[in-house]
């Protein structure tokens, strides 16, 4: 009875993973790595929190070809890149050059305010151990029509003063 419970504790501690990540917006890539295909990556499960508008990148690295899945508890809208080359997640790392060839999986997923946990799974097709790429980055707030409105009618103001000003000081 005592080697099943051996057993069965060695084998949870070799499935966790060995750490887990928390996820600061603005700090550039992170790497992560799959060690066992179709298993959560070293760093899952990953947590982060923003205050407002924030791109997720996840992009393979270092070998093409592999497919990645991202589970978690999100309720956003995503979108595969191409990656571009004034693409944010482009910094002139490694990572970030990945992200402009086609030849890497990446996806970007457009968060809003909140707390999210996820974890990365692989299938290694390129070998193991894979390496997979994580960033976070907020999005710089556009300002609404309101404000523009606002901003627009407040310079018509200011050049309509000015303009009385001097009328009244030629008469």
């Amino acid at each position: 009875m005592k080697t099943t419970w051996m057993i069965a504790g060695l084998l949870a501690a070799v499935s966790a993973p060995a750490t887990a990540a928390t996820l600061v917006a603005d700090t550039g890539w992170i790497g992560d790595t799959l060690d066992v295909a179709g298993q959560p990556t070293q760093q899952s499960a990953w947590t982060f929190t923003v205050g407002q508008a924030s791109i997720l990148s996840v992009i393979d690295c270092c070998i093409a070809g592999d497919v990645w899945t991202l589970s978690g508890d999100f309720n956003v809208s995503t979108s595969f890149f191409a990656g571009g080359a004034g693409d944010v997640q482009n910094d002139g790392s490694f990572l970030g050059q990945n992200w402009t060839s086609a030849a890497f999986s990446k996806l970007a997923l457009n968060v809003g305010p909140g707390s999210y946990t996820f974890s990365l799974t692989g299938d290694g097709a390129g070998g193991l151990p894979a390496g997979v790429g994580v960033r976070l980055d907020t999005v710089a707030g556009i300002p609404e029509p309101a404000t523009w409105a606002l901003l627009i009618s407040g310079f018509g103001m200011v050049g309509f003063a000015a303009r009385r000003r001097r009328a009244l000081a030629t008469a």
